[in-house]
């Protein structure tokens, strides 16, 4: 008995579309979306304190001394929208106290600390370095960097090598 086996091919749209004649160069491609990134930079930088604010609002529902796993998580994921944001429009500043914000978060749900003291004080150090704040000095920044991780230490959270992709 053997037994008889049908092949259809289905066909690819993204192959088609590949194999299409037209288009934009690649030049051309980076520079629209450059231009559509800066056209939307406005809308964005004004959303950085609203995700900050839900961050707080976060904290604040969790009731005061502790906070559950689950709003750490939620926390990670609005922290990960500052961090595009704050990349995208090169806020350096912000995205160094986010990425060590994120090392806490990850570190507090690894060792279970469910404290909300740390997570306070870096949501505070967020709102220092925000667009729109107040500038600080470079002396300023590095006392608030330090002053992060000491809290880190205090906790046994250790920081993670920012590791570049490449």
């Amino acid at each position: 008995m053997g037994s008889k086996c049908i092949v259809t091919e289905v066909p690819n749209r993204l192959g088609q579309l590949l194999r299409k004649p037209g288009g934009i160069s690649r030049g051309l491609a980076l520079k629209a979306a450059d231009t559509n990134v800066e056209r939307l930079r406005e809308e964005f930088v004004a959303a950085i304190p609203a995700e900050i604010a839900a961050l707080e609002a976060i904290l604040a529902a969790s009731g005061g001394q502790s906070i559950a796993v689950s709003d750490l998580d939620a926390m990670l994921g609005r922290a990960s929208q500052i961090l595009t944001l704050s990349g995208t429009y090169d806020f350096d500043r912000l995205d160094t106290v986010v990425k060590r914000f994120c090392d806490l978060v990850i570190g507090m749900i690894d060792k279970g600390i469910r404290d909300v003291a740390p997570v306070s004080v870096f949501l505070r150090a967020m709102r220092m370095v925000a667009p729109g704040a107040a500038e600080i000095s470079e002396t300023e920044l590095t006392h608030i960097l330090e002053g992060l991780a000491s809290v880190q230490n205090y906790y046994g959270i250790v920081r993670k090598p920012i590791v570049q992709a490449g």
